[in-house]
């Protein structure tokens, strides 16, 4: 599914620090003074931003740029020859090595333990639903649908291991069972590029950093006025920019991942219907309730960046359910969604409320 761009909100504005000096005098013993450095770029057909402090003063745009394209290589489906989208070619009964692509593999584990979970709430098989309402490019958004064809394509969005399964048995490998069965993970991919990123600033020893993709992020340490993070979540404002709006909240995290999704900015109206870019995956239909915006906040961003877009299909009630009865998944959640006279109302979870700065 498309994703909208939370913008992110740092109180103190970056600085490199790269020609502070500490001023002192003679007698003084010297101190270290912390040195914050950024990478920037465009991915996933976004932006992403990383910050983080090096004693060694590295930079690392370069790996993280190369981490980015590697990835796009593996989880893009708007890479013809990434390994996605050699999955979605597959004929009946044809196989995919994969044994040498780990970041595939990974992103499909944990995107099936997701949409089992959650009941097929989330499911990345939904790819020709997105496809038939226009949300890949918006470039089918006029088209008259017509309910048996909704029905056809319902039946091809089996994520099961009935329609694509892995078999790791020797060599790592998928098998496809329905020929026009194709997937994607715009819904999960972003996040989970973001813990491949903070995984490798963990193997340099890094302690503190924010790593950012496309809204999704991750944090570690504090930042380079050695405060824990904060971050601004968006009011769900139709069609606004990221930032434009004043912010809903405020929250301070640490060590911690967080992923937003809406339905405020990826939609089409037509003869005064709304639709939304997220797709009931029961009805195959956009979903309409009353759930504007889902914040989740967790260890993995590629599980909140999945579970905020389950939530999305679920709505208020239905979310309110699943995390009394899935307490252990330990989500910190927070829901902005109208009322019956259309104003904004929210909802969160008590270890969310704890994140909140007052």
């Amino acid at each position: 599914m498309l994703k909208f761009i939370i913008f992110i909100f740092f109180l103190i504005f970056f600085s490199a620090c790269e020609g502070d000096k500490t001023h002192q005098k003679p007698s003084e013993k010297q101190t270290y003074t912390p040195k914050y450095y950024q990478a920037t770029g465009y991915a996933q057909g976004t932006t992403y931003n990383v910050i983080y402090e090096d004693k060694k003063g590295r930079n690392l745009s370069f790996s993280i740029d190369s981490i980015l394209k590697d990835f796009d290589q593996q989880l893009s489906i708007y890479v013809d020859s990434s390994t996605i989208s050699q999955v979605n070619k597959l004929r009946i009964g044809d196989s995919l090595l994969v044994t040498n692509k780990p970041l595939f593999i990974t992103c499909f584990r944990l995107a099936k333990s997701v949409y089992q979970r959650t009941n097929h709430s989330f499911n990345p098989a939904l790819y020709p639903l997105v496809k038939y309402w226009g949300f890949l490019n918006f470039e089918q958004a006029d088209i008259e649908h017509q309910q048996h064809e909704i029905d056809s394509l319902l039946a091809l969005t089996d994520f099961s291991d009935n329609a694509l399964k892995l078999i790791t048995h020797k060599d790592k490998k998928f098998v496809k069972k329905y020929k026009f069965c194709k997937i994607d993970f715009n819904a999960i991919a972003q996040g989970f590029s973001v813990d491949v990123i903070a995984n490798y600033l963990d193997n340099l020893g890094l302690k503190n950093y924010m790593v950012e993709v496309g809204g999704e992020l991750k944090t570690k340490g504090v930042n380079n006025q050695n405060k824990a993070w904060r971050i601004g979540i968006d009011k769900p404002v139709e069609h606004s920019k990221p930032g434009e709006q004043d912010f809903q909240i405020i929250v301070q995290i640490n060590n911690l991942a967080l992923a937003t999704s809406g339905n405020y900015r990826k939609f089409y109206k037509k003869n005064g219907v709304k639709y939304a870019h997220t797709i009931n995956p029961t009805t195959g239909k956009p979903v309409q309730h009353h759930l504007l915006s889902t914040t989740v906040v967790t260890k993995d961003c590629g599980l909140a960046d999945a579970y905020a877009t389950a939530f999305m299909v679920m709505g208020v009630e239905k979310t309110k359910n699943f995390l009394q009865e899935n307490k252990d998944l330990d989500l910190a959640v927070y829901l902005i969604f109208s009322d019956s006279t259309a104003n904004w109302q929210t909802w969160q979870t008590s270890t969310f409320d704890k994140l909140i700065k007052k």
